[in-house]
């Protein structure tokens, strides 16, 4: 890894001396001889790196030689700030005879220094050596032809599989006790993808009404993995949450359930392990989770026995290495694609490899990606004969994954161990992970590719390779997150050592000298060590991940700052004169009304991201003067009015997350014309557009890389003068590239919708807001990728398609929707003027609020349907959705009776919640012998349903009834002799208001 670091050092000093400081002699002929020193240094470093591992003192002599070149570094970054500060620096100006007089002094020192690394390197008896190198081609050609993430094969657990799955359908069905399946093995044998392969089951799937994955990690703590279920379950977050209000939500919300819970990765509580499991902790867990109908049940994996035994109700399921001829076949599937010839040579070297892996498949997955980019046999003879096979104490996952990791290019190693500095089987977001890289220098742009795209490509690298896993990408945004496996993250921790440290439930004395990224996880620090944090030399990295933002700002009010730091994210605005070398910054408070002024003087400033600062009303005016900006995110500051002007003259920008037109000069639309921009873009404001050419030159047609855009006609300040040209005008011209896929327009007040918006090949998510004029709507039906559609408070229109043509049958209506919200449309009749073709044959979720004369058409497959505020043309279409698996019924004030027929049809239905029906006095009759597959049956707030029908005695699934706020009723049902008692009695969960 240092090698990578003294590359970059070498592109500075080379800046340097191609700078003006090359005409001062006494600075020039330091950073010659310190070329000198470095390339006697880099001469040797392949060896040092490969000895380190079984050599400790040279493993203390690559630390000192990285300490030392970070210091280096810094120097001349700090060189290369004031020259493009200072000019003139020749000149016999105080400011710059002060600046060389420093400069000249501090080069003096590190030259020192490193000339003393470089002299003590020959007592190791390095030899010198050709360093890995970059190359253009490492990213092989073929995997650069497809963009899409193919999830990896998996051989030999079909017969585990069936054995876990014939478990969870069979056996678990009439047991009175929550069952615990556990599954045990060594690391690296593949235990969370035999879960995955079980949990992602079509008849798994199909036999719960909830799943849940929580992985657990090192520290078991309930309050976490209840956290998890309740965010799995809601998609809310509840981190801030007491203890007692979680275990209450999560009997709510898995009362009656039959739910599948997976705990993966559970640890066991020891010496080394101060937070893992304990008997008290699983019977505290165990008794919240005892909630569920028959049938629910937890799948625990674990590489500890003793976890297996306590927590487990039957015999624990262990998990053995593959076979060798399995292994083979998938190291083949990463050393050799679909693309790659296999030859024989290879091939019987591959064997051999595999071998070393003792039927371990991450240890197959990562020497594959390792052979991948390798095409000569002595590259494989290499690694097959490699002297690491023989370190002591070492298993084979670790060996092969050590293997792999020295066989990186060194911008690969250094890019793979930074990684540590993320929490353990945590989610990382790619492209924040890429971020980072940048901001820390370990990336930079190659010929025409942006630094982006380079960082694209050493993430794809490292995922080829099995460093990175379990990859999921958010289909609206289009945000990618993975994972690293625990033993990969040891991997970079070991690598890292004291370099990177990650805080959680720990105190700060383990900051030394060499430590160069933090990142704070846990609001309760044992101790702050002032001191210790002041012994860290060149801090690179200071990451506060903090679950209350406002933390940091009560307890550390007078944090020292470093002033090395490249990346800062805080929740407190501090001082940032002194940050000069900053080059990511992250703010996120509360409590912040204005960013400090001292942002100017962050000239190297590349990454500003300002999130859930709700006070804050404007942004500094001068910060077009930061031109190595590149991304500006900003999210969650609800109060933010003005942007700041020029922002046009920020030629390197690629992001700019939220941008507020307004009259202030510097402010109009035309200043986006030449941003190349990406990802989502956010215009407010476009009641202030002057003229049809200020909307033409934002020039969205040409930002292809865009993929999310919002467009608002709201106000910020709550005052706008009259508009000079109409909205239908300015959104006429503000036509994105049709690659965009989601595009949402709030408060317009047009009568219609452009034309273009049907053109939106691309999109798949369309919401309309608080568009309250328009009539109709644009052709939409037709769009082949239109997954999501929000239509909110749009008074005037009737139909989502008004088109009267009758197509032939065979025409498909909305081919792709999956999701429907219709809230507050007063006047809408109906889905569809003319219903024709095959319509709306993806429709699973269909959430309705307050649409009084809309009726439905025949949704076959509909399974969600959620109604806020009930007519009777609504209720009578019910019977029609016969997949309906999940029925919720709100609000119908003025609702005496259900239709007799509603039920109807309904045998897939599962759930039925009827809340807030006040002159309800019945329920229908008939139709109840037809719902075998009901399990929940709420009831609430209906306090004028008198009692409950015959047919409640037929619902034999039924296992949880609950009755809320319903007096009447709930007299009526009591235990014993009340007149409804006989028709419930069978039910095994009875719930009331008492």
């Amino acid at each position: 890894m240092a090698d990578a670091l003294l590359g970059v050092v070498f592109q500075n000093l080379t800046s340097l001396l191609q700078s003006e400081f090359s005409t001062i002699s006494r600075i020039k002929s330091k950073a010659e001889k310190l070329s000198t020193t470095l390339d006697l240094i880099n001469a040797v470093l392949e060896d040092a790196e490969k000895k380190q591992v079984t050599d400790h003192s040279i493993k203390v002599w690559l630390q000192q030689l990285k300490d030392a070149v970070y210091v280096l570094d810094d120097i001349l970054d700090e060189c290369s700030i004031k020259s493009g500060q200072l000019r003139g620096l020749t000149s016999f100006k105080p400011k710059n005879i002060m600046f060389r007089h420093e400069i000249g002094n501090r080069l003096k020192e590190i030259t020192r220094k490193l000339d003393d690394i470089a002299d003590s390197k020959n007592k190791f008896f390095l030899r010198e050596g050709t360093i890995v190198k970059e190359s253009s081609n490492e990213v092989a050609e073929w995997r650069q032809t497809s963009s899409i993430i193919a999830e990896p094969k998996v051989f030999g657990r079909e017969d585990d599989k069936e054995k876990i799955v014939e478990f969870l359908l069979t056996q678990t069905r009439d047991s009175d006790f929550l069952s615990v399946y556990p599954i045990f093995g060594l690391g690296g044998v593949g235990k969370t993808t035999l879960l995955q392969l079980v949990y992602n089951d079509v008849r798994v799937s199909g036999n719960f009404d909830k799943k849940i994955w929580v992985c657990v990690s090192e520290t078991f703590s309930v309050k976490r993995i209840l956290c998890s279920i309740v965010e799995s379950i809601t998609r809310e977050k509840s981190a801030d949450f007491d203890l007692d209000v979680l275990e209450r939500r999560v009997q709510e919300l898995l009362q009656g359930k039959i739910y599948l819970l997976v705990l993966d990765d559970v640890w066991n509580q020891n010496q080394q392990l101060e937070y893992g499991l304990t008997q008290d902790k699983w019977n505290h867990l165990k008794s919240v989770l005892s909630c569920g109908s028959k049938g629910s049940s937890i799948l625990v994996s674990t590489r500890d026995k003793f976890v297996a035994t306590i927590m487990g109700t039957c015999q624990a399921h262990s998990l053995y290495g593959l076979s060798d001829s399995e292994c083979w076949l998938l190291f083949k599937e990463y050393a050799f694609g679909y693309f790659r010839e296999e030859h024989t040579k290879l091939v019987e070297i591959g064997k051999e490899i595999v071998k070393k892996c003792n039927g371990l498949p991450l240890a197959a997955k990562t020497l594959g990606g390792l052979m991948s980019s390798r095409n000569e046999e002595k590259e494989w003879l290499d690694i097959k004969d490699s002297e690491l096979w023989a370190l002591p104490q070492e298993n084979s996952i670790l060996l092969a994954l050590r293997l792999s990791y020295f066989y990186l290019t060194p911008t690969l190693k250094q890019c793979f161990s930074f990684c540590a500095i993320f929490p353990k089987d945590g989610e990382i977001l790619k492209e924040e992970l890429i971020q980072l890289w940048m901001a820390n220098g370990f990336i930079s742009s190659k010929g025409n590719l942006d630094v982006e795209d380079v960082g694209n490509m050493v993430w794809k690298e490292l995922y080829q390779k099995s460093f990175f896993q379990d990859i999921k990408m958010d289909e609206y945004s289009g945000d990618i997150f993975f994972k690293m496996h625990d033993l990969v993250h040891d991997l970079a921790q070991s690598v890292m050592g004291q370099e990177c440290v990650y805080l959680e439930n720990a105190n700060m004395t383990s900051l030394t000298k060499s430590t160069h990224h933090i990142s704070f996880n846990s609001d309760n620090l044992l101790s702050f060590d002032e001191g210790a944090f002041k012994k860290v030399e060149s801090l690179r990295t200071l990451l506060f991940n903090l679950k209350n933002p406002n933390f940091f700002a009560k307890k550390y009010d007078h944090f020292p700052l470093n002033r090395s730091l490249r990346v800062l994210c805080i929740s407190h605005v501090l001082s940032l004169e002194s940050l000069i070398h900053l080059r990511y910054l992250e703010l996120r408070s509360l409590d912040i009304k204005m960013l400090p002024d001292s942002i100017y003087n962050l000239q190297k400033l590349e990454i500003l991201k300002i999130k859930d600062c709700g006070e804050l009303s404007c942004l500094p005016k001068h910060l077009a003067c930061l031109q190595n900006l590149r991304h500006i995110v900003i999210k969650g500051c609800r109060s933010l009015s003005l942007m700041f002007p020029n922002i046009g003259k920020l030629s390197c920008l690629r992001t700019l997350s939220m941008y507020i037109v307004s009259l202030e000069k510097g402010n109009s639309l035309t200043e986006l014309c030449d941003l190349n921009l990406g990802g989502k873009l956010s215009i407010k404001g476009l009641k202030d557009v002057g003229s049809l050419s200020e909307a033409e030159a934002a020039n969205l047609m040409g930002k292809t890389d865009i993929h999310e855009l919002c467009l608002s006609w709201e106000s910020n300040d709550g005052f706008t003068e009259p508009p000079t040209i109409h909205d239908e005008q300015v959104l006429e011209e503000l036509q994105p590239h049709s690659n965009l896929k989601c595009l949402d327009i709030n408060y317009y007040e047009g009568l219609s919708l452009p034309s273009w918006i049907s053109l939106l090949s691309s999109l798949i998510s369309l919401e309309l807001r608080n568009c309250n004029k328009i009539v109709r709507l644009p052709l939409l039906c037709k769009l082949p990728y239109l997954k999501k559609l929000v239509l909110f408070k749009m008074d005037n229109l009737k139909y989502l398609d008004d088109d009267e043509s009758e197509d032939g049958m065979e025409v498909r209506v909305f081919p792709s929707l999956e999701i429907l919200l219709l809230q507050r449309l007063r006047n809408i009749e109906g889905l569809l003027k003319v219903e024709r073709g095959k319509i709306f044959p993806c429709l699973s979720n269909l959430k309705i609020s307050y649409c009084p004369e809309l009726g439905l058409p025949c949704l076959p497959s509909l399974k969600l349907l959620h109604v806020l505020g009930c007519n009777n043309e609504l209720l009578r279409s019910i019977s029609t959705f016969r997949g309906l698996t999940k029925l919720w019924l709100h609000d119908g004030f003025r609702i005496t009776s259900f239709p007799e027929e509603m039920f109807k049809n309904l045998t897939s239905l599962q759930s039925l919640v009827v809340n807030c029906f006040p002159q309800l006095e019945s329920l229908p009759e008939q139709n109840w012998e037809g719902l075998q597959s009901l399990r929940t049956l709420r009831i609430i707030y209906c306090k004028g349903l008198r009692c409950l029908p015959e047919g409640i005695g037929h619902l034999t699934s039924l296992e949880l009834l609950s009755i809320k706020n319903c007096p009447t009723l709930e007299e009526r049902c009591k235990v014993g002799t009340c007149e409804d008692w006989d028709k419930i009695s069978h039910i095994p969960n009875i719930q009331f208001n008492y």
